[in-house]
């Protein structure tokens, strides 16, 4: 069929091009009769329908542009008095096929148009109603084509009445020529047998750009403003596109209303356009039609955003900042109330186990709640209620500015190029919400579509609008909870749009702690899968440590940490039933191990360590509660504590330095550093009894030691280094790791103070009798002559100096000389064996004439002097 179709397409060519050369001999010689008869007969060819719309578009080409010689010359031959356009026009109307006849007519009127004084109007409307006369789909289609791109430059575009017509005119010219386009394109799937229906819709895919056309030609009208658009241009093409239900009409034709008008004429007509989508026929992808809508609009806020001037960019910014403060604020107090309600209630629970004031739990819950509840951190105070304060603000009472009485005359502000007075997201969220509920068949997919293209419209158009937000995402968990049982709910494509509805505002905000003024986010987040759950979780982490946000609010902290709480506990989804590869102890009360790859996991947790650093308030009793809720958080994430809770340690110790710099002004200072030490010494014992971390435990024991050395804390200092080596006696057995350990140990010892007589005695005995039971010789000698020097205190240099005056300095020669003789017994054996081998070698080389250059050495007994240097050492 293709080569007949092929056949046929080389014969219709090869006779245009035989006429048009006869046509341009007969316009050389001013033959006009014989050179319309040529063409005549040449356009005669578009009456065939045999060929496909692709292949008859080819041959339209091939005579379209044998056409322009003809307009050429007819143009020409008016100016210079040959002939006349107006008989001309009547004369090609008495050609005998009605194909050819209207293409010559077209042809003559339309540049008869161009003619000053011509009768536009009338040429317009008889050409317009001529046309009618072509119903075939495909030559109607073509025929209407060539009409409207011949016209589209002699179109009028004033706007007086009269004989050469005005815009109005040629308005309804266009889009009359538009209807009638649509009704022979939408035609054409009744054409030929049903079993060709696939081949005809590709067929008319092909022709859409013709009848797309008209609309173009609309919008390029000069003159055409935002009335004319509302009342004639948008109603006229929406009746249309409804009322002709064809699916592939509609789809592409509200896609072309959506490119070629303005961002202005959308932004003032989308009820109307809405209404209409919301009407279309139930296969019609509504959901593409309106996403594309919202992201243009979005994408012309943004470029909005760009070209305005700095200045007022950051007027509208610092307004927006200030009405985001409030909003984010009055969302804090009520999230901080709840959970002071849920905290008092705990403890009225609780009460019994905090009041022990004995110190020496080993459990991670009640180590926490003895901190939690100790009289030493007091809770931040509480926040005032603004919904007392008639002049203060919350989310419901912020709104934008309406257009009132008052300010109609003044010119309408805009923000991100959106007018105020242009409710722009009620206007699309009363439209979706009611295109849904009209449209029930609309899956789960093409919903959470539409409302991941409505968070971002609010992101672009009203950042500061949290409501807006929230709004949308209350009703994806109303419609997620809808579809629960549905399979479309675990469809890839609805997974992937809820991901991004829930990323579209970490990814927006500056700050994820705007995440928490919205309520609907966590609760929609719960519902997630598992790898939703933790993509958001990598997200907020990071967004935290690239904008390096301080997390100052205890609130905020759990907020946060909720928000990531994938990350931090193990969870049901993620697979249950393996033993896990991570840890050799499990927290007691565990319903199950899970399978993590361990690189992934320490990749994750030393997120989380890192974002631990970030916990800070200049209040030290504030930030001890952030400490705490973090730890809270924490402690539920089994193995995760050993990559969690030396962050944790190390940020206490931070905040003991910054309590000790303040002792001469906090009245209390004793009890709450106390307190501090010893949920730091419940951190540290949690982590090493569940964890294998027996070598990070040392350092930070070690590194609290120091801390409550400097704080002047006597008995805290002796239990740290009593526990640094309880960790070194049970855990360290490799002879390398033990002789770095009991160096750490030493060098910390060394440096303390705060140790009484007997105490620094203990500790130290204790350290050079470990170092001296050391594997090998080398590392006994270098342990024992290292712990020479705790017998032999020196001053310390800088503003942590010795404890005072009455502090004498421990300085006992004689251990010391014990030590470096006992040292050196260990060294010198071995080492010096070793060398012995060593000179006798080269001796026996220098005596034989060997080794140039080193006569010298026969004069000397090499062992004999060794051995002299090695007795007097």
């Amino acid at each position: 069929m293709d080569v007949i179709d092929g056949k046929l397409l080389s014969e219709a060519l090869a006779t245009v091009k035989i006429q048009l050369v006869q046509m341009k001999r007969s316009l050389d010689a001013d033959q006009l009769m014989d050179a319309l008869k040529s063409a005549s007969s040449m356009l005669a060819e578009l009456r065939t329908s045999s060929l496909s719309p692709k292949q008859y578009y080819e041959l339209y080409m091939a005579v379209f542009d044998a056409l322009r010689h003809l307009s050429a010359y007819l143009y020409d031959a008016h100016v210079s008095g040959k002939h006349h356009l107006a008989d001309l026009y009547e004369l090609v109307q008495y050609a005998g096929n009605i194909v050819p006849r209207l293409y010559l007519m077209i042809t003559v009127g339309t540049v008869y148009m161009s003619i000053a004084d011509a009768p536009v109007k009338e040429i317009m409307k008889d050409m317009m109603e001529m046309t009618r006369g072509v119903q075939h789909p495909t030559r109607g289609l073509f025929l209407r084509h060539y009409l409207s791109g011949m016209t589209r430059d002699h179109l009028p575009i004033g706007l007086a009445p009269g004989p050469s017509g005005n815009l109005h005119d040629s308005l309804g010219f266009v889009l009359t020529n538009f209807i009638e386009m649509n009704k022979l394109w939408v035609r054409l799937q009744h054409q030929g047998l049903s079993r060709d229906r696939e081949k005809r819709e590709m067929e008319r895919k092909e022709l859409r750009i013709l009848v797309g056309t008209n609309l173009v030609r609309l919008s390029q009208l000069d003159g055409v403003d935002l009335d004319m658009y509302q009342g004639m241009i948008l109603p006229a093409v929406l009746e249309q596109v409804v009322n002709c239900k064809d699916t592939i009409a509609q789809e592409y034709l509200m896609e072309v209303v959506i490119q070629v008008f303005t961002d202005d004429f959308h932004l003032r007509t989308l009820g109307p356009f809405l209404s209409a989508t919301a009407q279309l026929h139930p296969k019609v992808n509504i959901k593409q039609i309106v996403i594309a809508l919202i992201d243009r609009l979005a994408a012309y806020a943004a470029r909005e955003a760009e070209n305005e001037s700095p200045e007022e960019t950051r007027r509208q910014e610092e307004l927006a900042a200030r009405r985001l403060a409030a909003k984010i604020k009055a969302q804090k107090e009520v999230r901080w109330q709840t959970m002071q309600r849920e905290e008092a209630r705990a403890k009225s629970q609780q009460n019994s186990k905090f009041s022990n004031p004995d110190w020496a739990p080993t459990e991670e819950q009640s180590a926490f709640k003895d901190v939690n509840g100790h009289s030493s951190f007091p809770a931040p105070p509480k926040p005032v209620d603004e919904s007392q304060d008639p002049n203060s603000s919350s989310v419901a009472s912020i709104q934008p500015p309406e257009a009132g009485p008052s300010n109609q005359n003044q010119p309408v502000r805009k923000f991100r190029g959106i007018p105020e007075n242009v409710p722009l997201f009620e206007v699309f969220w009363h439209q979706v919400v009611e295109l849904i509920r009209a449209r029930p068949d609309l899956s789960i997919q093409d919903v959470t579509a539409l409302l991941v293209s409505l968070t971002n419209l609010a992101l672009s158009c009203y950042p500061d609008r949290l409501e807006y937000v929230d709004q949308v995402l209350g009703f994806a968990k109303m419609k997620v909870q809808e579809h629960a049982d549905s399979p479309d709910l675990h469809h890839p494509a609805s997974i992937q749009n809820l991901l991004a509805l829930l990323l579209a505002p970490i990814n927006s905000y500056l700050t994820v702690l705007t995440l928490l003024a919205l309520p609907n986010f966590q609760e929609l987040l719960l519902v997630q899968p598992f790898l939703s759950r933790r993509a958001i979780g990598h997200s907020v982490v990071a967004s935290i440590l690239k904008n390096e946000t301080h997390i100052a609010d205890p609130v905020d902290c759990k907020g946060v940490l909720d928000m990531c709480h994938v990350l931090v506990r193990d969870q049901r989804d993620a697979g249950v039933g393996m033993p896990t590869q991570m840890g050799h102890r499990q927290p007691m009360g565990s319903r199950g191990q899970q399978t993590y790859d361990p690189e992934e996991m320490a990749e994750e947790q030393g997120w989380l360590a890192r974002m631990v650093h970030l916990l800070h308030n200049d209040d030290l009793d504030v930030h001890a509660k952030l400490l705490q809720e973090a730890r809270k958080a924490f402690s539920e994430g089994g193995d995760r504590i050993r990559w969690t809770y030396p962050p944790l340690a190390i940020c206490a110790l931070k905040l003991a330095q910054r309590y000790n710099y303040r002792q001469h002004h906090k009245a209390d200072w004793d009890t709450k550093i106390t307190a501090l030490f010893k949920w730091i010494h419940q951190v540290l014992s949690v982590l090493y009894n569940r964890v294998e971390s027996s070598e990070i435990c040392l350092r930070l024991y070690l590194q609290a030691l120091q801390a409550a050395d400097a704080a002047g804390l006597e008995e805290l200092a002796y239990e740290f280094a009593v526990q640094a080596f309880t960790i070194y006696e049970e855990s360290i057995s490799e002879s390398r790791a033990q002789l770095q350990a009991i160096v750490l140990i030493i060098g910390t010892l060394q440096a303390s103070r705060v140790f009484g007589p007997d105490n620094y005695d203990t500790l130290i005995t204790k350290a050079a009798l470990h170092g001296a039971k050391l594997l090998k010789k080398s590392h006994q000698a270098t342990a024992v002559a290292l712990a020479s020097h705790l017998w032999w205190q020196t001053e310390k240099l800088g503003p942590e100096s010795d404890a005072g005056p009455d502090k004498e300095l421990l300085r006992d020669g004689k251990r010391v000389l014990e030590c470096l003789q006992k040292s050196l017994r260990k060294s010198v054996l071995k080492h010096f064996r070793n060398q012995l081998k060593y000179i006798h070698a080269r001796k026996e080389i220098i005596l034989n004439g060997e080794g140039e250059g080193l006569a010298k050495f026969e004069e000397i007994d090499i062992s004999a002097a060794m051995l002299k240097v090695g007795l007097q050492l």
